[in-house]
C-alpha cells in the first residue's frame, strides 16, 4: 500500500480492466464532478486525493488487473487523451501520451478487455464508433462531455491552461494497493467504492463469495465467480438496452431505479437452497440487503467448515445467478419474435412479483408447457391471466402466495403449478367479482385497461374478418403511442340529460367506466380531446383516422345520423367487454 502521484502510478504499468468487470457506469454529471476536483486542485495549488485503486499482478511481467477503480481510471484516461489532443507542441504531446495513453515500447497503458476494448480504442482515435451496449453509450456520452469541457478550457485559457491541467492531473495523489492474488484483491474491494457510483449489493455478493473461496477453498473458485458475475453484469447491460428500445419498452425494467440488485432479489425468491439446507425466499418482503444479510452471509458461515458443500453451493449459486440474468435477457429478446411474450412484458407490463416465477420457468424450459387437463393454455398464458385478473384489475399484490409457488417449482409438475395459480385467481379475483368490476367500476387509471382494450381490438378485427395485428404492426402502434381515450369527454361540454344521465354528478359516476374508454393513438387522443362525441365519431381527423379497427367500428356505428353514444351504450359496451374478458382469461 502506498500513496503516489498519478504519473508515478501509471509508470511501468499496462493497466487492464478484466472482461468480467461491470460495464462503464459513469454519467456526464460524474465527469463534471471530476473536473471540479481538478479545478479545486489548481486553485489551491496543492495536491488532491483521487481515491484508492486496488490492483492485482501475479508477477512483474504480467498485466496489472484493475480490481477496483475502473470507473475513475477509464474516465481519467479519456480526460488525459482529450487534453493531450488539445496541445499543439509535439514534444509535450509525446511526453504525456507515452506516460498515460500508449508507450512506444510496451503499448497501450490502459486497456478494456471484452467487447468494450475495440470500442474504447476507436473512441480515443476519434473514429466515431457506434455504441452497441449501454456501457458503450455511457463511454461515448462521457467522452463527448469531456471533449466539450476541454474545448471550453482551451477557449478560456488557451494552450497554456490545458498544459496546467495536464501538469495538475499528473500530480494528483492516489492510494495504490497491489495484491498478487486476484482473489485477495477482490476481497479488498468490498470496503472500497468508486466515487459517484453507489456500491451495488451484487458487487458485495461477488466479493463475499470470492472471500469464502479464497479463505476456505484456497481460491479454487475465484476466477469462476468473477466470470459468472461478469456474465451477469453484461447481461444486465443488454437487458436495460432491450427494455429501453422504442416499440419494445418494458416499463418496469426501463425505470432508472431498476438495477442489478432487483434481479438479485428476484433470484433469491426463485433459488432452491434445499440441497444445501439453506432457506431461500423465506422473507416475502426481502430487499437486496436481505439477500446479503439474512441468506448469503449466514448460509456461507454455516457451510464454511464443510469444503465440499461450500464449494458446491458457491458453484451452484454463482452459475444459477448468471443463468437467471441470462434468462431475463432471453425473455426480452423473445419480445422481438414471440407475440405472447411481447404482450406479457411490453403491453401488459408484467407485475414485478411474477418476474421470479416467469424467469425460473423459462430456465426450466417450462414456460410454454401445457398441462394434461382440458385447459390447453401454456403456463405463460396462465401467468398472463393471473397478472391481468389479480395484479392489474384487482390491483392487489399477494406476494406470499406467489413466492410460495415459485419456491416450490422444482418439486411441482406443470399440472400442479397450473392448479395452484388457478386457485390463487379464484381466491383473489373470482369470476363474479371480475364481471362486476369490469362492468361497473372506475377503471380509467387501472393498469390492466390498455391490455384489455387491446383484446377488444383483436375481437373487433375477428368480427370484421380482419387478421390480428402482426408483431411488427403492434410495434409500430406502440412507437406511435397508444393511450386510453374517453369517448364521452372527461369535461362535459354537452347537456348530460340528453345522453341519459340524471345530472352532472351522475355523469361523473360513469365517465371512467370501461364502456366509455377506447384505446387510440396518442396523436388522435390529443386531436379529439374534449370534442363532442358527435365530432369524434364523424370528423375525418378523429376516430375515422385511427389505425385501430375497434375505433373505426365504433365510429361507423355512432356517426350521425346513426345512433348517438349515450349512457345505455356505456352499459352495453361495459357488459360486452366484461364477458369478453371472462372468455379470454377464464380460470
Amino acid at each position: 500500500m502506498s500513496t503516489k502521484t498519478l504519473e508515478i502510478f501509471f509508470t511501468g504499468k499496462n493497466l487492464v480492466i478484466p472482461h468480467y468487470q461491470r460495464d462503464y457506469a459513469w454519467k456526464p454529471s460524474n465527469v463534471d464532478d471530476l473536473f471540479e476536483d481538478v479545478e479545486e486542485a489548481l486553485q489551491v495549488k496543492g495536491g488532491h486525493y483521487l481515491g484508492t485503486f486496488i490492483l492485482s499482478q501475479s508477477d512483474r511481467s504480467a498485466p496489472v488487473f484493475v480490481v477496483d477503480g475502473q470507473q475513475r481510471l477509464t474516465t481519467l484516461t479519456m480526460i488525459l487523451d482529450a487534453l493531450i489532443d488539445a496541445v499543439e507542441d509535439p514534444a509535450i504531446r509525446q511526453h504525456y501520451r507515452s506516460n498515460f495513453i500508449s508507450h512506444p515500447v510496451t503499448g497501450a497503458k490502459f486497456k478494456l478487455q471484452g467487447g468494450n476494448g475495440d470500442f474504447f480504442v476507436s473512441l480515443l482515435a476519434e473514429q466515431n464508433p457506434a455504441p452497441a451496449t449501454d456501457g458503450q453509450q455511457r463511454l461515448l456520452d462521457a467522452y463527448e462531455r469531456i471533449q466539450l469541457r476541454v474545448g471550453e478550457l482551451r477557449n478560456r485559457g488557451g494552450e497554456e491552461l490545458v498544459k496546467q491541467w495536464l501538469s495538475c492531473l499528473s500530480q494528483l495523489e492516489v492510494l495504490e494497493f497491489v495484491e498478487p492474488d486476484e482473489g485477495k484483491a477482490i476481497r479488498m474491494f468490498q470496503s472500497v467504492n468508486d466515487r459517484g457510483v453507489p456500491l451495488a449489493r451484487m458487487d458485495i455478493v461477488k466479493s463475499l463469495l470470492v472471500y469464502y473461496s479464497n479463505r476456505y477453498l484456497d481460491g479454487e473458485l475465484d476466477q469462476f465467480i468473477s466470470e459468472q458475475f461478469g456474465l451477469a453484469f453484461h447481461s444486465f447491460s443488454r437487458i436495460k438496452r432491450l427494455a429501453a428500445e422504442d416499440g419494445y419498452r418494458v416499463r418496469l425494467v426501463n425505470r432508472d431505479s431498476f438495477r442489478e440488485d432487483d434481479v438479485l432479489r428476484y433470484h433469491y425468491f426463485a433459488f432452491d437452497g434445499s440441497p444445501f439446507e439453506l432457506e431461500s425466499g423465506a422473507d416475502y418482503s426481502a430487499t437486496a440487503d436481505t439477500v446479503l444479510e439474512t441468506f448469503l452471509k449466514p448460509g456461507l458461515r454455516d457451510l464454511r467448515n464443510d469444503p465440499s458443500r461450500l464449494r458446491n453451493f458457491i458453484d451452484s449459486y454463482s452459475k444459477d445467478l448468471a443463468a437467471f440474468f441470462g434468462a431475463l435477457e432471453a425473455l426480452l429478446v423473445a419480445t422481438r419474435t414471440d407475440i405472447v411474450t411481447y404482450l406479457l412484458f411490453v403491453v401488459q407490463d408484467l407485475s414485478a412479483t411474477l418476474y421470479p416465477l416467469v424467469i425460473r420457468l423459462h430456465l426450466q424450459d417450462r414456460l410454454s408447457a401445457v398441462g394434461t387437463g382440458s385447459d390447453q393454455r401454456s403456463l405463460q398464458k396462465i401467468i398472463e391471466m393471473v397478472d391481468l385478473r389479480v395484479f392489474k384489475l384487482r390491483g392487489t399484490n399477494p406476494q406470499a402466495d406467489v413466492f410460495r409457488i415459485t419456491a416450490a417449482l422444482s418439486s411441482l409438475s406443470v399440472d400442479e403449478i397450473i392448479s395452484g395459480l388457478k386457485q390463487f385467481c379464484r381466491h383473489f379475483m373470482p369470476d363474479a367479482l371480475m364481471q362486476s368490476q369490469v362492468e361497473n367500476e372506475y377503471l380509467y387509471r387501472n393498469a390492466g385497461v390498455p391490455r384489455m382494450l387491446l383484446e377488444v381490438e383483436f375481437e373487433e378485427r375477428k368480427k370484421g374478418k380482419k387478421p390480428r395485428p402482426s408483431p411488427a404492426q403492434l410495434v409500430a402502434l406502440n412507437c406511435k403511442g397508444l393511450t386510453v381515450e374517453h369517448i364521452l369527454p372527461q369535461e362535459p361540454n354537452f347537456k348530460v340529460r340528453a345522453y341519459g344521465f340524471r345530472s352532472r354528478d351522475h355523469y361523473e359516476e360513469h365517465k371512467h367506466r370501461i364502456g366509455n374508454l377506447v384505446l387510440i393513438e396518442d396523436t388522435l387522443n390529443k386531436t379529439c380531446s374534449n370534442r363532442t362525441v358527435e365530432d369524434k365519431m364523424s370528423a375525418p381527423e378523429c376516430y375515422q383516422k385511427s389505425g385501430l379497427w375497434a375505433v373505426k367500428a365504433l365510429s361507423a356505428i355512432h356517426t350521425p345520423p346513426g345512433q348517438p353514444f349515450r349512457l345505455l351504450d356505456i352499459d352495453n359496451r361495459a357488459q360486452t367487454i366484461a364477458n369478453l374478458m371472462l372468455k379470454r382469461w377464464p380460470i
